[in-house]
């Protein structure tokens, strides 16, 4: 168990209270530590926890044998779908005491649709078998976590032209669901969310830039934010320190053209080592390294695990001094010099790939002896690679959960959120270089209109 600070001991006790919980928090907070707490709290007190969220990234970050919704859920992934009154059933949530969505700002308000008319069934199923005495089971307690002032609902010209043509005009640019986020789906009030907001940021100490920060989130100030952003940010392009850029095409042309320059001599594809059951689907939603790893001696990296040995965290960026390959895996490992110059050595990360299963138990209810399903974690193979990422370059979206001392930003953002995403990795304003100025337009943060739904939207936000 964790050592928990007082609102996050609230949190967790309404959590395991049994309401539904809309967990939120400013950037750096401890959200995601606090959810797997919880999740570890309430499979210890017998209840079965269903996993989920809204990208296999973030899936993957919180564990537990996540899946991303749709794979999880048996969801289609054609938004066409979401609008049939259909009556899903799935069987994982059939055998689930509490459903847990991870970023649920990312998760568009007809997916959160589907997925509230797969709860109101399964409810419904509930209650008529309580009435009839077949179960004692309760309804489904629903937690979701995120920060809606952080990344949105992903909406291409595509999307948005199928959704206007399915749900009307309210999805149009300026229209009343135009970021299309979850809570404005009828579901979403009818699951009567207690919403909590963590406010103790752990990953800045300088009070003056997290003011600057809760500025950005909220949209106040922001000529006055930029200033003091420009005054206090590095002159020059910080070597060693990585580009953090809107898009992810942009990152990958970056890392690909700084790999070419380096003498193909000492390139190297290092291949992630698969045992197990693992599906195309498992692999393509580990995050930690890829499956065919292509570094070179003086390629810049990050580190994407944290060593036991507290050598080096998961977002330490440094440059490759050496690749020692061997026969004997325990004898692989690849030299690192981090920024502060210190060398050390990277092995192999092994993680054990866990997948939510159904398994009968029984139990007794009124004197009699009654078969039930838990949902369970089951170990279904390994993957073992070297725990890095070119790092030159990393999309906003991809440093979600990440934190960096240093770090060199292109500001050109365009999506809510996106700027305050990316600011908000760098632990103080010294760490930070723009690439150019910023300008007031790059900095679209969470409307306050929309900021105002969402609180109408729940019980009480605490």
């Amino acid at each position: 168990m964790i050592t928990l600070d007082g609102k996050q001991q609230q949190v967790l006790d309404m959590m395991m209270s049994g309401v539904n919980v809309y967990l939120t928090g400013y950037a750096g907070t401890g959200k995601t530590v606090l959810l797997r707490e919880y999740i570890d709290r309430a499979e210890a007190a017998g209840k079965s926890v269903l996993v989920c969220a809204t990208t296999g990234m973030a899936a993957d970050n919180l564990g537990y044998g996540a899946g991303t919704i749709h794979r999880t859920l048996g969801i289609s992934t054609h938004m066409e779908d979401y609008a049939k009154r259909v009556k899903y059933r799935n069987k994982f949530l059939r055998s689930a005491d509490v459903l847990v969505i991870d970023e649920i700002s990312m998760c568009r308000s007809d997916l959160f649709s589907a997925i509230g008319r797969m709860i109101e069934y399964e409810n419904n199923r509930r209650t008529d078998e309580r009435i009839i005495g077949e179960t004692d089971r309760e309804d489904l307690q629903i937690i979701v976590c995120g920060d809606f002032s952080q990344l949105p609902p992903v909406i291409t010209a595509a999307d948005r032209e199928v959704l206007i043509s399915l749900y009307g005009n309210s999805y149009e640019e300026g229209g009343n669901n135009e970021y299309g986020y979850a809570y404005n789906s009828e579901y979403w009030k009818h699951m009567e969310f207690q919403g909590v907001c963590l406010t103790h940021v752990y990953r800045q100490q300088d009070s003056s830039y997290l003011y600057v920060l809760q500025d950005i989130r909220s949209g106040n100030n922001i000529r006055k934010a930029i200033d003091y952003l420009e005054e206090n940010a590095a002159d020059r392009i910080i070597l060693d320190a990585p580009f953090l850029v809107p898009r992810n095409a942009e990152a990958d042309r970056i890392n690909h053209n700084y790999l070419s320059r380096l003498d193909k001599a000492t390139e190297v594809m290092l291949r992630a080592e698969i045992t197990g059951k693992l599906t195309s689907a498992d692999i393509k939603n580990i995050n930690f390294a890829p499956e065919e790893l292509i570094i070179n001696i003086d390629a810049q990296v990050m580190i994407t695990v944290n060593d036991s040995d507290n050598r080096y965290v998961n977002g330490t960026i440094g440059t490759i001094t050496d690749i020692v390959e061997s026969d004997l895996t325990d004898d692989e490992y690849i030299l690192v010099r981090t920024a502060k110059g210190k060398i050390i050595k990277v092995y192999r990360y092994a993680r054990e790939i866990e997948q939510q299963e159904i398994e009968t138990v029984e139990k007794e209810l009124d004197g009699e002896i009654v078969t039930e399903s838990k949902i369970v974690r089951k170990v279904i193979g390994t993957y073992s690679q070297f725990p890095l990422k070119l790092a030159w370059a990393i999309s906003i979206h991809k440093s979600q959960g990440q934190t960096f001392e240093k770090i060199n930003i292109d500001p050109r953002c365009w999506e809510v959120g996106q700027f305050y995403t990316a600011v908000s990795r760098a632990k103080s304003a010294e760490g930070i270089h723009f690439l150019r100025q910023v300008m007031s337009y790059y900095v679209k943060s969470y409307p306050i209109a929309e900021a105002e739904k969402l609180k109408d939207s729940l019980v009480e936000l605490l």
